[in-house]
């Protein structure tokens, strides 16, 4: 057969395909249900901007989301800043949402699609409500189990990927759908937080000092800010610095640090005699103070855990002579770090972001904030002992006085001669 009928074939083989698929992709859509271009929330769809509360339940407990002036906060921690970013794509997944096809309206088979109350034993459930400013109700959904669903034949091998699929209960009423759209909503309540507040990078951290309720104290400079450790200071008589130093958990104390839990500062207690106070200055002179306590964990008394607030501040420029002017002020600066304008800015955001909060630190973090001298030095090792002398026979040292012990001959053979 020749080449061109064979490409004349397989165009026509395509053809057919092709109109095939399209004839049963209308008999298709003439078949399924009207809803599936339906949206699962259709209230929403006109009401989104009005949402003002987002209430999210769940067998794990209820997370509050409100619209304060522009952003938004979560009740749960004493009002904090949530993540703008994850409530508006929140918002904008359950109003794109869409109905595939009703499912069940018997409440006595909702069971079976992971539809019930979240407070109902071994539920899995969750329930989102959306109310506007006075509180009434825009719109609720109720999230039951994910269904998994599988891409066509033809969609897979283009790599297709469908939507996420779950089962799903809108409104006040019994009737069900399976609903098509991000629906995995976040049922902890730190989850809608940005748990990162503060991040300094440890290429930038010259110094540090950590003093201790009973005056323990750690001093470690940098004095090569290429370098991975720093050089404690002021090590008292009979003790030497470890090796390795142990100070580059310093340098790296404030670079992306998280919380496990926040809450506001003046609730909490801070007696003086149990505060733990670390300071780290950066060469431009940005000081972070960080002040940290330990306290029982509410559920747990025998677990402790570490609270912390900060502050910060700007030193004070060296007092200098006369301006600068000529060749030395053509002179390119030393360090290339950040201005004394961006300083002051940064100093300003970093206030603004944790002024009356405190924050709870990981475990694994929270020794960088507290680290005792141990942790940095070691008593110095014992001196080699002298080398013990055998005295001589007489009980003098070293055989001192003794004449030397006379030399044997041996005499030569007989007949002399060698």
């Amino acid at each position: 057969m020749k080449q061109k009928t064979i490409l004349i074939l397989g165009a026509a083989t395509v053809a057919t395909v092709a109109a095939t698929a399209a004839l049963q992709s209308g008999r298709d859509r003439d078949s399924r249900p009207a809803s599936i271009e339906e949206r699962l929330m259709p209230a929403l769809e006109a009401r989104v901007n009005d949402v003002r509360e987002i209430l999210i339940e769940a067998s794990s407990g209820s997370t509050t989301l409100q619209s304060k002036g522009s952003g938004w906060v979560l009740v749960e921690a004493a009002g904090y800043p949530a993540d703008e970013e994850k409530v508006r794509t929140l918002l904008l997944d359950l109003r794109d949402a869409r109905r595939i096809e009703p499912k069940t309206a018997n409440v006595d088979r909702h069971a079976r699609l992971g539809l019930v109350a979240p407070d109902s034993e071994g539920a899995t459930s969750v329930r989102v409500t959306l109310n506007d400013e006075s509180g009434a109700p825009v719109d609720t959904l109720l999230i039951g189990k994910q269904r998994t669903s599988r891409a066509e034949p033809a969609a897979a091998q283009m790599g297709v990927t469908p939507d996420a699929q779950y089962y799903t209960l809108p409104g006040e009423g019994s009737q069900t759908f399976l609903a098509a759209g991000s629906l995995g909503v976040e049922s902890r309540a730190l989850g809608w937080l940005n748990q990162e507040f503060l991040n300094v990078d440890r290429s930038r951290i010259a110094a540090a000092t950590i003093t201790h309720p009973d005056g323990e104290e750690i001093v470690a400079v940098r004095e090569d800010m290429g370098q991975n450790e720093m050089v404690v200071q002021n090590i008292p008589d009979g003790m030497v610095p470890r090796t390795p130093a142990g100070t580059a958990q310093l340098l790296g104390a404030l670079q992306r640090l998280r919380f496990d839990d926040v809450r506001k500062a003046d609730s909490m207690d801070w007696p003086e005699e149990t505060i733990v106070s670390a300071v780290f200055s950066t060469e431009g002179g940005l000081r972070v103070s960080v002040e940290s306590v330990k306290v029982p964990a509410p559920d747990n008394p025998e677990t402790m855990v570490t609270w912390a607030r900060v502050s910060f501040a700007l030193e004070a420029e060296e007092p200098g002579g006369s301006p600068v002017t000529g060749e030395e002020a053509a002179a390119p600066p030393e360090s290339e770090g950040p201005s004394r304008e961006e300083l002051l800015a940064e100093v300003a955001e970093l206030r603004a972001a944790t002024e009356g909060w405190a924050y709870a630190l990981p475990t694994w973090k929270e020794t960088s904030f507290r680290l005792r001298p141990e942790g940095v030095m070691e008593p110095a090792p014992e001196p080699e002992p002298e080398p013990e002398v055998v005295d001589a026979p007489s009980g003098e040292a070293n055989g001192a006085g003794l004449d030397p012990a006379p030399l044997k001959m041996t005499p030569p053979p007989e007949g002399g001669g060698i």
